[in-house]
């Protein structure tokens, strides 16, 4: 179905494009609720919507002042609302836009038990050595914006190898080491560093480079202490510390799980599978939004004279008359904007052809037959009913006979040539059918032997050219006068 076509409206209050807001506001909210949630920016959020309350009330009291300052807030909220989340903003932003390129299938999971296997074991050994060490593994999100340094490394995720880079004497020790999958990438890398104190409270600054690489991207960030000789683990922004290996074993094998299931992977399925609550949040702020900013607009009307056109019309049978040609059609929507840049163009009559019947119809409109933009309601159709007549034909495949006038006496006619010869012409059912049709007269009054003529058929008023007809007829005469002959006669 044409969405132009369809429209809904309960009670003259709704209409289909303010349902269609509220879902898409709906489905904004949300994501934003789980961005702040993300971001550890709830707090902002919770603030933020006290003053939409506060809004709320002061318009329903009638606060003008009140109104009119928070109002002013908001329209710069989004400005300030990029600036201060910018790294956050295009973090989201990368995420939807790489949902879309992930592979449809990720390896079996069970291929990463050997690289589980060897991160824990160097851990282990790294751990008992008092060795420090970092590790980074991560998740869909790309990590590499957010690095600097390095040296590059393609490599299998072996025990030796990981202890090796970060042997004290090794050059880069210092750095971050970075596992794709089941292969070392990079290593010796420098990372962002996190400013939560509370979360980082005496650790150094691995623990604090793990913890900023987990706010700014879904990787699993492993720490060794070289004081303490413990592990922690760092994701999404928070950091805890483990009891031995085998507690390590179970994140690791928690992240691959969740970062690379065997079914593909949906992004917008798996958003909305869960968080009932953020659900319920984002459908309410999406209702307030449409309530106070749409609801309450005025409901402005205008009419619109719209053509009548027709569809499905067999090529047998042809609209005769059609009595008014144009229907006064009324139409309604909230705020004079949008009918104000309402094309006429959009809006159409169409009746399809299958209803009508050879003779005079009558046909009653309805708002089935307009098609118009979503975002606006039919209210009236004047008139109603109108008048069409149609006519049924017949298609028949006639000769082209030429129609010479004023033919002088003396012409002797040796050839006609008409080119084309036939034509395909649509008769009224309840007419017979002729032999042959007639081109326009043609005068043959100063004809003089060959003589070439462009003209057109001429057919009855009840008759019609069908569209796969020629119109232009070309007629070549040969003849001769017998005038030489005449005046021999008369000299004998």
């Amino acid at each position: 179905m044409d969405i132009n076509s369809f429209n809904l409206d309960l009670g003259g209050s709704m209409y289909l494009a303010d349902i269609l807001d509220i879902l898409i506001i709906a489905v904004l909210s949300y994501i934003a609720i789980l961005f702040l949630k993300q971001t550890r920016s709830l707090t902002a959020f919770i603030g933020i919507l006290l003053l939409g309350i506060l809004y709320v009330l002061a318009r329903i009291f009638h606060l003008y002042i009140t109104a009119l300052i928070l109002q002013s807030f908001f329209s710069i909220f989004i400005v300030v609302l990029v600036i201060v989340f910018q790294d956050e903003l295009k973090r989201s932003f990368e995420l939807i836009a790489t949902s879309g390129t992930r592979r449809v299938k990720n390896k079996a999971f069970s291929s990463f038990s050997s690289t589980i296997f060897s991160v824990v074991q160097a851990t282990s050994n790294l751990m008992r050595k008092k060795h420090g060490a970092l590790i980074i593994v991560p998740g869909q999100e790309l990590v590499e914006r957010h690095t600097r340094g390095g040296n590059l490394l393609d490599g299998i995720v072996t025990a030796p190898l990981i202890e090796s880079i970060f042997d004290p004497k090794s050059p880069g020790h210092d750095g971050a080491l970075i596992i794709n999958k089941d292969r070392i990438t990079k290593f010796g890398i420098h990372l962002p560093l996190s400013q939560n104190l509370k979360q980082i409270k005496e650790r150094g600054t691995r623990h604090s480079a793990a913890l900023g690489i987990s706010e700014k991207s879904d990787a699993l960030a492993i720490v060794v202490s070289e004081e303490r000789g413990e592990i922690s683990v760092a994701k999404q922004g928070r950091m805890k510390t483990l009891k031995d290996t085998r507690e390590l074993e179970k994140h690791l094998n928690q992240h691959y799980k969740e970062k690379f299931p065997e079914k593909p992977y949906n992004f917008f399925k798996s958003l909305f599978r869960e968080r009932t609550l953020e659900k319920i949040s984002a459908i309410s702020i999406a209702l307030l939004a449409w309530f106070f900013v749409v609801f309450q607009a005025e409901i402005i009307q205008r009419d619109f004279n719209v053509p009548i056109s027709y569809r499905n019309i067999p090529e047998e049978k042809i609209i005769k008359e059609t009595v008014p040609e144009t229907v006064t059609v009324t139409l309604s929507a909230r705020g004079q904007t949008i009918l104000n840049t309402l094309s006429p163009e959009s809006i159409r009559i169409s009746i399809p052809g299958e209803k009508i019947e050879s003779g005079i119809n009558e046909i009653e409109l309805e708002k089935a037959n307009i098609t118009h933009p979503f975002n606006v309601s039919v209210v009236n159709i004047n008139p109603s009913v109108i008048n069409v007549q149609a006519q049924e034909y017949k298609k028949e495949e006639l000769l082209i006979e030429a129609n010479f006038i004023e033919i002088p006496n003396n012409l002797k006619i040796k050839e006609v040539s008409i080119s084309p010869d036939k034509a395909i012409v649509l008769i009224p059912v309840e007419e017979d059918t002729p032999d042959y049709i007639l081109t326009e007269e043609i005068s043959l009054e100063n004809i003089r032997n060959t003589e070439n003529f462009e003209t057109k058929i001429a057919l009855p008023d009840s008759y019609s050219l069908h569209e796969d007809s020629p119109r232009n007829i070309n007629v070549t005469l040969i003849s001769e006068k017998e005038e030489k002959k005449e005046e021999k006669e008369e000299e004998s």
